[in-house]
């Protein structure tokens, strides 16, 4: 007996519809917690905005923080991943060079949408202990990677010797702290001039 071919509705399969219903969840969840913060989001509000129902949003997170944590993971990749290409792309330049165009593209995705900016430094601290245990894992490579850049920075005669780790805690909470500041300044100061003064702190910080 032959195999009947899977039902396709709309043109779709069901994975890809089931794909499809995933990004809709995401691009919802991703809105209404970066407008509205985690603890008022609901999972019914999020399948409204979405229009999926409640029973397929189940069939693909477990819980709201599980679609949180999808797309904090969805935001800290996108910043990896430029930031690793910007280091890939300056190699053989100091350390001075390379850190502002790495760490403006490690911000992007954060500071080009204020809603990713809301969930990153904001809405993602101290959500709930899972949470924060996936929060300061992101942080910790972070770490791994200055450390590693500034280890090798140090091999070359570029910058004196410092406490890498130190300095990229320092970086990171002051980045928090500025940042978070300025998603809730209803006056805000433009975009240009907080990546200049970020970078002038990353700089000074890390290749000073």
């Amino acid at each position: 007996m032959t195999s009947q071919p899977a039902r396709r509705y709309s043109g779709q399969s069901a994975d890809e519809r089931d794909a499809a219903r995933r990004q809709r969840l995401l691009a919802a969840a991703t809105d209404l917690i970066g407008r509205n913060g985690f603890a008022a989001t609901t999972v019914e509000r999020i399948c409204a905005e979405a229009k999926v129902s409640t029973r397929h949003f189940y069939l693909q997170f477990d819980n709201k923080e599980a679609v949180f944590l999808a797309v904090y993971d969805d935001i800290n990749s996108r910043s990896y991943q430029r930031a690793t290409a910007s280091l890939d792309a300056t190699q053989g330049k100091t350390l001075a060079e390379r850190v502002p165009a790495a760490f403006l593209a490690y911000l992007g995705p954060m500071i080009e949408d204020i809603r990713a900016a809301r969930i990153a430094f904001v809405e993602i601290v101290g959500a709930s202990p899972r949470i924060e245990e996936v929060r300061l894992a992101y942080r910790e490579g972070l770490i791994e990677l200055i450390s590693a850049e500034g280890a090798a920075a140090v091999a070359k005669g570029e910058v004196a010797d410092r406490d890498f780790r130190f300095a990229a805690l320092a970086l990171a909470g002051a980045t928090n702290a500025i940042v978070y500041d300025w998603t809730l300044n209803s006056r805000k100061r433009p975009v240009e001039e907080l990546e200049a003064a970020l970078v002038e702190l990353a700089v000074t910080l890390l290749a000073g």
